[in-house]
């Protein structure tokens, strides 16, 4: 979505929440939150930090919030050296997809292969809950599969609303 249309897009459903009393999901007294930023951490033998099978990466989301239904992008960012298998594997754009029933979120994020991937022969995808949308920040689980990776297990995710510019 172009940023314009972004903002009349988010202005327009926050003027029928209003009139329309609002909902679950994100709290309507903090206004629309497009943009959160935050830290995964997971278990993958192959991209772990250091040699080890834990991983941590830094994940944003840019979301469109059409109850009950989100849509956007993840990216996520290694926290390893640059040229390690981690900071390829673990440093990816792709699209995010949700549904929210009552206060909890549903989500996919999928990462294609493609040229402008730093590894263009895999692909990924996570699946995660967040059990409460309420708060002003995001926590939940998730797991996943890199085709060329293996097995991400055991992830935890936690997000805050990226600060404004």
């Amino acid at each position: 979505m172009k940023p314009v249309l972004t903002i009349i897009t988010a202005a327009a459903f926050a003027a029928l929440a209003a009139a329309c009393g609002g909902g679950s999901g994100m709290p309507e007294q903090q206004g629309p939150k497009e943009i959160w930023t935050g830290t995964g951490v997971d278990s993958n033998a192959n991209t772990g930090a250091n040699g080890t099978p834990i991983g941590t990466t830094i994940v944003t989301w840019k979301l469109t919030q059409i109850e009950p239904s989100v849509a956007g992008t993840m990216t996520t960012q290694s926290t390893d050296a640059p040229g390690t298998c981690a900071s390829c594997h673990r440093s990816r754009t792709g699209v995010l997809t949700g549904t929210i029933s009552g206060t909890a979120l549903t989500w996919t994020a999928s990462f294609p292969a493609g040229p402008n991937d730093p590894t263009p022969a895999c692909t990924a995808t996570l699946t995660g809950t967040i059990s409460d949308m309420t708060g002003s920040s995001l926590n939940g689980a998730y797991s996943g599969q890199d085709s060329c990776e293996g097995q991400y297990t055991g992830g935890t995710l936690t997000l805050a609303p990226a600060p404004s510019h």
